[in-house]
């Protein structure tokens, strides 16, 4: 029996988006997969950003298109289900078309986010802010009596102990600090039983020890939950440690994509973003 690569989470096929007279982002194509980091870098202007919003739904591309498949399976799940013969009826693709579709849409297809600037609720509590994430996921807001402080408290305290934050749960947001912060966000994404994860400079303002705490965390996560994980991310150091594949854009176009060994090594990489002193 052949081994059978897992069909991606993930297919953007040559996205184009334009403002104006400007071409922002021009062909662009890649795919995720199940527990697979992946990175989206570039200068300032280099069209990442652009790209990423087009994916999530912030922005209607011009062209071409982005495909979700929530059901797309590990190869272990596939290799396995192949060896007992039950591929053909256990695993029938469901994929789903979300270009242009507004982020509410894609959120409550499987796909989460995390921001740059955290998006939390500082009068909350840090449980409080997992139980509305849980309460938004279900839909419950009309048939919800009561404290939302009363809703599925235990499983909120399994995702923020999932992050390393249920000794928190009961303390406020503003009493946290920035890096607990970025956890709770991933907390309150995960909670929203994601397939897929996308993570908009996950590491932003952070010191080193704490860009690594949440990379790791990240990692593990993709790892442990099979979830696939495109980020953006202006730190290299971070990349290229935690990054299984990498997307290298330059004036709106993929210049690059490869492991840290290939893209080090690119000369086109160097020129156009990491400059001659870094390997």
């Amino acid at each position: 029996m052949s081994k059978t690569v897992s069909p991606p989470l993930l297919t953007v096929s040559n996205l184009r988006k334009t403002f104006g007279g400007v071409v922002a982002v021009r062909d662009v194509s890649f795919d995720v997969r199940l527990g697979q980091m992946v990175a989206l870098i570039g200068a300032n202007g280099a069209g990442k950003t652009t790209s990423f919003n087009c994916i999530n739904g912030q922005l209607r591309p011009d062209g071409g298109s982005v495909i979700f498949n929530p059901k797309a399976l590990t190869t272990k799940e596939r290799i396995a289900l192949e060896q007992e013969g039950e591929l053909d009826s256990a695993h029938r693709s469901e994929l789903h078309d979300i270009t242009g579709r507004n982020p509410r849409r894609i959120a409550r297809m499987g796909i989460g986010r995390t921001f740059q600037i955290t998006a939390t609720f500082a009068s909350m509590t840090v449980a409080e802010n997992i139980q509305v994430a849980l309460i938004a996921r279900r839909k419950i807001w009309t048939r919800l009596w009561g404290r939302a402080s009363n809703y599925a408290r235990k499983e909120a305290l399994r995702y923020l102990d999932m992050v390393g934050l249920a000794d928190q749960a009961d303390h406020h947001c503003a009493t946290l600090a920035y890096g607990d912060l970025k956890r709770l966000e991933l907390a309150m994404a995960l909670a929203g039983k994601p397939r897929l994860l996308l993570m908009d400079e996950p590491t932003a303002g952070m010191g080193i020890h704490e860009r690594d705490d949440v990379m790791q965390l990240a990692q593990k996560l993709a790892r442990d939950h099979h979830i696939g994980v495109l980020f953006t991310e202006h730190d290299t150091s971070a990349v290229f440690n935690y990054a299984d594949w990498i997307i290298v854009m330059h004036n709106g176009e993929v210049i690059a994509r490869g492991d840290a060994k290939t893209i080090k090594a690119n000369q086109a990489v160097r020129d156009a973003y990491l400059g001659n002193g870094q390997a």
